[in-house]
C-alpha cells in the first residue's frame, strides 16, 4: 500500500534543501524520519547497500537516473505504519520528477 505523504515533505522541505546543499557534491539520498521528525542525509551507496536485496538494484537505477536528470531521491520513513517510501524531487521545485 502506497502512503501519500507530500504535506509531510512539504513542512520538511526547507531542512530537505539545507541537507542537500550542504552535501549535494556527495550525491546524498536524503530520508525523512517522521517519528524523531528529523532530515539526515546518506551517502547513496552505503544507504542502497543496506535496502533489502530485491529492492537494491531498482533502487541504484532510480537514483542514478533521477540525479543525471538534476533531480534528488526523497526517503520517507514512517515506523508506525512500517513504511519506507521514495519520492524523486527536481532540485529547483516541489513537483516530482517522471
Amino acid at each position: 500500500m502506497l502512503y501519500d505523504y507530500t504535506d509531510q515533505i512539504k513542512v520538511f522541505w526547507p531542512t530537505i534543501m539545507l541537507a542537500w546543499d550542504k552535501h549535494s557534491i556527495e550525491r546524498p539520498i536524503i530520508e525523512c524520519d517522521l517519528d524523531s521528525a528529523k532530515v539526515i542525509a546518506y551517502p547513496s551507496h552505503e544507504y542502497i547497500e543496506n535496502l533489502s536485496e530485491r529492492d537494491r538494484e531498482p533502487a541504484r537505477e532510480k537514483f542514478d537516473q533521477t540525479l543525471d536528470d538534476g533531480g534528488m531521491v526523497i526517503f520517507i520513513r514512517d515506523n508506525r505504519n512500517r513504511v519506507l517510501q521514495s519520492y524523486t524531487f527536481g532540485r529547483d521545485c516541489f513537483e516530482p520528477l517522471p
